[in-house]
């Protein structure tokens, strides 16, 4: 796993995920998406971090590792969707709070999208090193 692979994968994923972010937002974007792009940049961190592990957990053919990669994207997922509910300074002070219904719905989406994020990662993990050993001439 090089170092190279890991800086363009996180910061591709920063770079999608503030596009995808700022395409959503009001322009110019309020003050909370500045703490959103925080976050965003906090999980690039860890998909830095990351990227090595599920690489060796592919090359060593883990058991379970379908499952871990499923659990730590689950995991991401409901965090990231935590933080933001959790943080006194989010959304319009003169709106009441949400039920119960529109934050179960916002962290199941949440998962979803950390599990796919998990997912993603661990494939490129996995197949771009073996595709580039099998490219290279000894």
């Amino acid at each position: 796993m090089t170092t190279k692979l890991r800086a363009r994968t996180a910061v591709a994923f920063f770079g999608i995920w503030i596009g995808i972010l700022y395409a959503g937002s009001d322009h110019p974007p309020p003050t909370g998406f500045w703490w959103l792009a925080a976050l965003v940049f906090v999980c690039a961190v860890a998909v830095y971090m990351r990227m090595p592990v599920y690489a060796s957990w592919s090359s060593r053919r883990s058991p379970g590792r379908a499952r871990r990669v499923l659990r730590d994207g689950l995991l991401a997922g409901l965090v990231v969707g935590l933080v933001p509910l959790m943080l006194p300074f989010t959304g319009e002070p003169t709106t009441a709070l949400a039920s119960v219904t529109p934050i179960l719905i916002w962290l199941a989406t949440l998962s979803a999208l950390g599990i796919l994020n998990a997912v993603l990662v661990y494939v490129i993990a996995a197949v771009v090193p073996s595709e580039s050993r099998a490219t290279t001439k000894p």
